[in-house]
């Protein structure tokens, strides 16, 4: 059967605008792990000479985009998971093995990102939680909530036996030396120089937290899963009643965990862990909460005609997503390397120059996407995972997007 592209009618709009406020949210996540050696830092990845503008920075990003917006992301893996193998399906391929090079591909391309680029790369857990995937693409419903609901509450109930364990049992190394070897070997240092700095020190702690990290993603897999197969994304108005209903457990929620936050951070509640982990801890939860918030809150936006006018922007960019994720890692690189700006500048800095990147991504993706049928990565990966040459160019020169 010829391989063809998502039609443009087939394809989910909120879907795309959803993503592509997500990739925002993770451009601004990923920033300050940019510009500093964050794995070693003390006092919730902040440096010891931080501004006052630079700490209420971090409490804002904490309240409001930390585990946020990653976790939208891990959701629309889910979405994406079943709308690829249903569709794959219905055309009679076969999905299973199409889907499992799909995710020996992205595993690939994560690798090289993870190695040679960045340690803070999410594409090589999503290939190794999108694995365990195949092994719920048939079961019930209800076989697969309850999975994620145990998955979901277990992992976040080892967060709150964290809370309990004194600060003096959890001792904190100094990471001095670390910090300043990271400082000079990304601004001074050889491209070999970063690989063996990366190689030694950043890629074994990612991957002593492998385990618990796909552990976390795989009930928002999950969750994606179940509302993709019963049609919320395709059928949005049927489910406007308990979209809303989410909406507002998720509101509730969120302004309950959001406020404790700041709350701990200056010392107003404390438990026996440290702040960092208390704050840490509370992130994490308000993450769920509020990505489904946002979510929800998307949907609902994209109901009226003023509100779907202006995401509409975010479109493009979502439909390129993977070539977006990559690129602004490339980038930053080269900004920090050129202007000699690891482990100097605050996070204001990295706030402007994370939203001039999305601001130009916005216009490149509507530019890209008028002339070719997908991203670059895009392109690469769906050429890949069909084992055939796909056409990017599209027919008939450009298209309004």
């Amino acid at each position: 059967m010829k391989v063809a592209p998502v039609a443009e009618g087939e394809r989910i709009r909120q879907l795309d605008g959803i993503r592509g406020f997500a990739l925002l949210g993770i451009l601004l996540v990923n920033m300050p792990s940019f510009l500093y050696p964050i794995m070693f830092l003390p006092d919730a990845g902040m440096v010891n000479t931080h501004s006052e503008m630079d700490g209420w920075i971090r409490l804002l990003f904490n309240m409001f985009v930390q585990t946020k917006f990653y976790t939208i992301f891990s959701f629309l893996f889910g979405v994406g998971f079943f709308l690829f193998m249903h569709r794959a399906e219905s055309k009679q391929l076969p999905y299973q093995s199409l889907f499992t090079r799909r995710l020996l591909v992205l595993l690939i391309v994560g690798m090289a990102h993870f190695v040679f680029l960045w340690y803070g790369d999410i594409l090589h857990t999503y290939a190794l939680a999108g694995f365990l995937l195949l092994l719920f693409y048939h079961r019930q419903e209800k076989t697969i909530k309850r999975w994620a609901w145990t998955l979901l509450i277990g992992v976040q109930a080892l967060y709150a036996l964290m809370l309990t364990v004194p600060e003096d049992l959890v001792p904190m190394p100094d990471q001095s030396p670390l910090i300043q070897k990271a400082i000079n070997v990304y601004t001074n240092g050889s491209i070999i120089e970063w690989l063996q700095f990366r190689v030694t020190y950043e890629i074994p702690v990612v991957f002593s937290l492998e385990f618990i990290v796909i552990l976390s993603v795989l009930p928002l897999f999950l969750f994606g899963f179940l509302a993709a197969k019963q049609g919320v994304f395709e059928r949005t108005e049927e489910f406007i009643p308990a979209i809303r209903r989410v909406w507002w457990i998720a509101l509730g929620l969120s302004a309950v965990l959001v406020p404790m936050i700041p709350l701990i951070q200056f010392g107003i509640v404390t438990f026996p862990a440290s702040i960092w982990i208390a704050v840490q801890t509370f992130v994490t939860w308000s993450g769920l909460s509020l990505s489904a918030f946002y979510i929800t809150s998307l949907l609902l936006l994209y109901r009226k005609e003023r509100a779907k006018r202006m995401l509409k922007h975010l479109e493009p960019v979502g439909r390129m997503a993977l070539s977006n994720y990559l690129s602004q890692t490339i980038i930053v690189v080269l900004i920090v390397r050129v202007g000699h700006l690891y482990g100097t500048p605050g996070l204001a800095l990295g706030l402007v120059i994370s939203l001039v990147i999305f601001t130009a991504q916005i216009f490149v993706s509507r530019w890209w996407l008028a002339n070719y049928q997908f991203g670059p990565a895009e392109w690469l990966w769906r050429c890949l995972t069909y084992g055939k040459f796909v056409p990017m160019k599209r027919k008939g020169g450009s298209h309004a997007i």
